[in-house]
């Protein structure tokens, strides 16, 4: 038997694209998975809002009204989880997806005009600040051996690795350098072939054809594609909740839906505070405050350099044949375990924009919050800052970006910087994502899926599939990544939320 199920996503960023495609894939042949709780297959209706006009600008980066960070040139691709065996594995399942939907576009990883790769298999040099692999490191080996994968990794002191990298190819990608300030006299790297980065705003762009294509609805732009408060009314079946019955969008238009889906921001608040230019998934908090204690907006500290393609010594250096992606941690974790020290570089883009992305301290922006908010530090919660203001970069990331290029890109040690960007996203309390039905609500009429598109760009072809078997079967789920995404207000915060207004994140301590 069939059933009829209209669902709104709100969101057209990773999460949203992918949860939507997999709920009309389900749709026409049924779930890909065995269904434990009915026999049923439910027809989703599904329609996607966001406020940026993608449909008009592609995703594209540079565009005026986007901010949304799963708009984005590139971002990494790794299996490397240290002993999150499950997300190693996660990622190894969306490479194969990658790399078949590469083949069937029948595009290529060379810059060849539009004809290029999602995914690029540049590897990532994952480089250590002392002599000696640090615990993650070994964590991870241990389950790429696991995996039967550890011929993929190359240390750079080991020389049957090395031996094997120049056997595969891979030699020239385990680079030298001289780090004058290092505690060391040399330090240590691991090669990962596997590795590389997905051009993020292509596949975006991609993506939602393919959802067009599968009959997915979109609703974009600042009035028809903005939510401006979701409907909700008392529930028949759970008396003591509301039920959410559809969305009403800031031209006025009342969307009926038996499911509504919070999967990034639509730029425009249901939660009437000083900030309008709302775009991505940074902004949950404020669409559903019930994820305020799970989920923090933070922002990356991002700079580019540019080169022209008349350089062409350069302009072949950085390719992705030729350059991997490299992550650096200039400085150890702290006593309390927090990463204060990570940067990482990306081969340059057909534009020739060579990004460097500083992650050591991830900048948060406190406000007040509404005085009904589930939860608030402070009677604060972080919400990104105006986009006019995200081209300053704050000092801290500044300098720690600066010493980086000093020692891994000296051709660009005095060269200006071609663009700066705080790039706002969400942290999680566990760095999982919370992909699950909102139990304050009755009858399952709110589901969240969100958490970082920075972490999840990479599983962007997968990522929808096990969502949408948790969306029809919640506990019965058969999909392995049900334990670590379920809705979880037991779990201490940490991963740097537990800091709150005043904290080393806080941008106002930098300004």
């Amino acid at each position: 038997m069939t059933d009829s199920k209209s669902v709104a996503i709100i969101g057209a960023g990773i999460f949203g694209l992918s949860l939507a495609i997999a709920l009309r894939d389900r749709s026409k042949q049924g779930a890909p998975w065995k269904q434990p709780t009915n026999s049923y297959q439910t027809d989703y209706d599904v329609t996607v809002f966001d406020r940026s006009q993608y449909d008009a600008n592609g995703y594209d980066p540079t565009a005026d009204d986007i901010q949304a960070a799963s708009a984005d040139h590139n971002k990494i691709f790794r299996a490397s989880y240290g002993k999150e065996i499950h997300y190693q594995r996660l990622a190894l399942e969306s490479r194969r997806r990658w790399v078949s939907e590469d083949e069937k576009r029948g595009s290529t990883e060379q810059d060849d005009g539009r004809n290029i790769g999602l995914f690029v298999n540049s590897g990532m040099l994952r480089i250590q600040p002392s002599d000696h692999l640090a615990t993650l490191e070994k964590e991870t080996l241990a389950n790429m051996e696991r995996d039967g994968i550890r011929d993929t990794q190359f240390v750079k002191s080991d020389p049957a690795d090395r031996e094997r990298a120049s056997k595969l190819g891979w030699k020239d990608k385990i680079l030298n350098f001289h780090i004058s300030d290092s505690a060391e006299s040399t330090y240590e790297a691991v090669l990962d072939s596997l590795a590389g980065f997905v051009r993020c705003s292509n596949a975006c762009a991609h993506y939602q054809k393919v959802a067009t294509d599968k009959g997915v609805k979109f609703c974009f732009g600042p009035q028809e594609g903005a939510v401006d408060y979701l409907v909700k009314e008392k529930s028949s079946l759970e008396p003591r909740k509301d039920k959410v019955t559809g969305l009403k969008t800031k031209d006025g238009v009342v969307h009926d839906a038996d499911s509504i889906v919070v999967a990034g921001k639509s730029r425009e608040s249901l939660i009437p505070i000083s900030y309008s230019h709302f775009e991505a998934g940074s902004f949950s908090t404020q669409i559903l405050p019930e994820l305020s204690y799970h989920l923090e907006s933070s922002a990356g500290s991002l700079a580019t350099f540019k080169i022209d393609k008349s350089n062409s010594e350069l302009w072949d250096k950085y390719s992705p044949e030729r350059f991997p992606v490299m992550t650096w941690k200039s400085t150890p974790r702290d006593i309390s375990g927090n990463d204060t020290g990570s940067i990482y570089v990306l081969p340059r883009t057909p534009e020739g924009l060579v990004k460097i992305g500083y992650r050591g301290i991830k900048w948060t922006n406190f406000q007040p919050a509404p005085q009904d908010a589930p939860f608030t530090q402070d009677g604060q919660w972080s919400v990104p800052i105006p986009m006019e203001e995200c081209s300053v970069l704050p000092e801290p990331a500044l300098y720690a970006i600066k010493q980086f290029v000093s020692v891994f890109l000296p051709e660009f040690e005095n060269t200006p910087f071609f663009s700066t960007k705080l790039c706002w996203y969400t942290d999680s309390l566990d760095n999982s994502f919370v992909i699950d039905h909102v139990p304050t609500y009755a009858e399952k009429s709110v589901f969240v899926c969100t958490g970082g598109s920075g972490h999840g760009a990479k599983f962007l072809p997968v990522l929808g599939k096990h969502a949408a078997d948790i969306f029809e079967n919640g506990d019965q789920s058969s999909s392995f990544m049900r334990p670590f995404w379920r809705w979880r207000p037991d779990t201490p915060r940490r991963n740097g939320l537990q800091e709150g207004p005043g904290g080393p994140r806080d941008i106002s301590q930098h300004q």
